[in-house]
């Protein structure tokens, strides 16, 4: 694991948020806007991704909200 300086890593980061303060920046979402059928198809994948994983025991439903991964 890499070793980190504290006090280094503090100054530098306190730095950091005082020209991000300065120069107003806002944080942008992470994800761009995707349009309907972009996102139906997605979503379409995700589905197919999932019930594949179910029929090869990678993914179970344990309970209402539990459930069981394997990687």
């Amino acid at each position: 694991m890499k070793k980190v300086k504290w006090n280094e890593y503090r100054t530098k980061r306190a730095g950091f948020a005082r020209i991000r303060a300065k120069l107003g920046f806002e944080r942008k979402s992470s994800s761009r806007v995707r349009d309907k059928e972009e996102r139906e198809l997605l979503f379409r994948l995700n589905q197919a991704r999932l019930e594949s994983w179910k029929k090869e025991g990678k993914f179970k439903f344990l309970a209402s909200r539990r459930i069981k991964f394997k990687i």
